[in-house]
């Protein structure tokens, strides 16, 4: 059975995929809402509500709602991301409607108790302190600042202890108000039932909550971010310097997204890739190195990271520059097209062997594209590929005018990207 798509007169949007009774139901309750809709002084409060969604409602405490879920078998968790935040759940399916209604009750009834939200004020300042004890979140961020200053993409996610402390209850319930409304929600539900009873369930524990029409907000922008080129370093007791660089590309919506991905992977998606293979392989400066495209609505970056001892910084960064610069007059060669698209289709494919990425999947493309995409259309984007369309972005990607990178170090070396100068 293929995916259904509805959309509510109240805007509210659901998906359902009917699978086998041997597979677990899988419950997603998506809101557009993450970082960037935030602003400097409220910056990390769609993170600060997922985690206080958790922590109690009208009719449960905090403590309740881990026994209950954990009774009927549900192992739930949420995340928020710059764009959204999710609250999802896996159960049996005989116990789904026991799992809906803990999860809605949490997501649309949450108390915002005032003793809880200073507690997890300082959850999220141990998780902060956390981050920043990990010095590739430092370089990424630090990347971010650059990359993407003056847009919603340059906060973290998390937003600063400082942001945190100046958000208080009356912020929260308005926060909520304004944002966990039916047009930015879409639940994504995967499991062994009838439509029918899936909308039943919708109707009874979520749907009938809001009463008022509203249209889902048009997207598709062609908003593309070019940065001036900026490099930063942040001096850290660690062994390794890590190092994040980056270059503008089209953004989620861009006709070449599907480029960029097989693109990536080319170069340094995989062992076989061609940073891998000569910065690692041929020459033992890394233990991993990654390259990945990073599409958003508001713009897009193809960001190259790795990490280093601080004496091979240099050679590490020089040899990228080298495989860059070959990529720009050579190009990439048919059998590179291939092995990739391979690979990439079989991601796709056993991506939809599990419900929890089936789930997740729909929520993100309804999310973002206000429809459902189906494999086959993944599959057919990945043929159309050709190898003229990668050789043609690869010089618009590569702008060394352009390029944005971070370096986290015991010994900051500010010669480090002089070879992009």
């Amino acid at each position: 059975m293929k995916p259904v798509f509805k959309q509510y007169d109240n805007g509210l949007r659901l998906v359902f995929k009917k699978v086998e009774a041997n597979k677990p139901a899988c419950l997603y309750i998506a809101v557009d809402v993450g970082s960037c809709k935030e602003t400097d002084s409220n910056s990390g409060i769609s993170h600060f509500i997922e985690h206080l969604n958790f922590k109690g409602t009208s009719k449960r405490t905090a403590k309740q709602i881990c026994t209950e879920l954990e009774e009927i078998g549900a192992n739930a968790n949420a995340f928020t991301s710059k764009t959204s935040t999710c609250f999802f759940a896996n159960c049996l399916n005989e116990k789904f409607e026991e799992c809906l209604e803990i999860l809605s009750d949490m997501v649309f009834n949450s108390k915002y108790d005032e003793a809880e939200i200073k507690k997890e004020r300082q959850v999220i300042f141990e998780e902060i302190d956390m981050y920043d004890d990990d010095p590739e979140s430092v370089a990424y961020e630090e990347f971010c600042k650059n990359f993407y200053a003056g847009s919603p993409l340059q906060r973290a996610i998390i937003g600063t202890k400082e942001s945190l402390n100046r958000i208080k209850q009356k912020d929260i319930i308005e926060y909520v108000k304004t944002h966990y409304i039916p047009q930015n929600i879409v639940v994504s539900v995967v499991g062994d039932f009838s439509l029918a009873y899936v909308e039943k369930l919708i109707k009874k524990y979520i749907s009938k909550k809001f009463t008022k029409k509203a249209e889902v907000e048009k997207k598709l922008k062609s908003q593309v971010i070019i940065p001036d080129k900026s490099f930063s370093f942040v001096k850290k007791d660690i062994q390794q310097t890590q190092v994040v660089l980056g270059f503008p590309c089209g953004n989620i919506y861009s006709e070449e997204k599907m480029a960029y991905n097989l693109f990536t992977f080319i170069f340094g998606g995989g062992m076989g890739s061609r940073l891998f293979q000569k910065v690692r392989e041929e020459n033992g400066l890394v233990y991993s190195i990654s390259c990945s495209p990073e599409l958003y609505e508001f713009g897009g970056s193809v960001v190259i990271s790795f990490g280093t001892n601080a004496t091979n910084q240099v050679k590490a960064i020089e040899i990228i520059k080298a495989e860059i610069d070959n990529l720009v007059s050579n190009g990439f060669t048919e059998s590179e097209l291939l092995r990739a698209k391979t690979f990439c289709k079989s991601l796709i494919i056993s991506g939809f062997e599990t419900c929890s990425s089936m789930a997740k999947s729909n929520a993100s493309n309804i999310l973002t594209f206000n429809r459902l995409i189906p494999i086959e259309e993944r599959l057919e984007s990945i043929e159309k590929v050709t190898l003229e369309d990668l050789n043609r972005i690869i010089e618009k990607i590569f702008n060394y005018g352009n390029v944005c990178g971070s370096a986290v170090s015991n010994k900051p070396n500010e010669e480090l990207f002089e070879v992009f100068n």
